[in-house]
């Protein structure tokens, strides 16, 4: 049994929990095309905070068949993904009430566009590479390793090192299989390894964050036909966030 990272006493309904992890997703994808723009510091210091949340969820997600847990349970709170929340209110088309304000600041972020497209490409990309088990058995063996080597960086998870093997592990499962993601940015800015690096690693978490989702339920069809649901779901999710400030 897999054990997970952070238990929460507030629980929330499927599909608030499959919201959730969608969120997630956008969150990833969002971060992955702010840092293309970019680059690595000018996400800022609350864009390095949400990502690194997503780098801890994901190296916690196990690929079974069903998941009885929470969103949460990946997670320290319900602000930690309010990036995602965001993201994905905005890419429905939907204007998402500034006030109140998150206790943790929002990145300055781009279109939504991107970050949509990127989304609905993991959201493929995961049905994929986690219906061929030597696929499974790179990210397993990858979260291991980099679980143990942690304590070697001072749990330091944005470590050059540890984002590599992120990198390595998305090209060689995700990377594997057309169409390929590609991703939109600076071109001088991928020519520096720890740019892709961050990017790619990114894109992992997202991948994750899809499982999850799926795992949960989630379901493409499910998205596209139930947008008023989704987004009555965001919503109570954000007034959960505010709530418990």
């Amino acid at each position: 049994m897999v054990e997970l990272p952070f238990q929460q006493h507030q629980l929330l309904n499927n599909r608030q929990n499959r919201a959730l992890a969608l969120a997630a997703v956008f969150q990833a994808t969002q971060l992955t095309h702010m840092t293309a723009l970019n680059g690595r510091q000018s996400i800022g210091e609350s864009g390095n905070y949400y990502f690194e949340q997503l780098l801890k969820a994901s190296l916690n997600v196990r690929p079974t068949a069903n998941c009885s847990c929470q969103t949460l349970d990946f997670f320290n709170q319900l602000t930690d993904i309010s990036l995602g929340l965001k993201t994905l209110e905005s890419s429905i088309n939907q204007p998402f009430s500034t006030t109140p304000k998150s206790p943790i600041p929002l990145p300055k972020r781009h279109t939504v566009k991107l970050p949509m497209s990127y989304a609905m490409a993991l959201l493929s990309l995961e049905k994929k590479v986690y219906s061929k088990p030597e696929f499974v058995k790179i990210i397993e063996a990858s979260q291991q390793k980099i679980l143990k080597q942690l304590s070697f960086f001072d749990n330091n998870y944005t470590h050059p090192s540890i984002l590599a093997n992120l990198a390595q592990t998305y090209v060689d499962t995700a990377g594997q299989i057309n169409p390929r993601i590609m991703v939109r940015g600076h071109a001088e800015a991928f020519k520096d390894p720890a740019h892709t690096n961050r990017i790619r690693a990114s894109l992992f978490t997202g991948l994750q964050m899809a499982h999850l989702w799926r795992q949960l339920g989630g379901s493409s069809w499910n998205m596209v036909f139930s947008k008023r649901k989704l987004l009555q779901d965001i919503r109570e999710l954000a007034q959960m966030q505010y709530q418990a400030i």
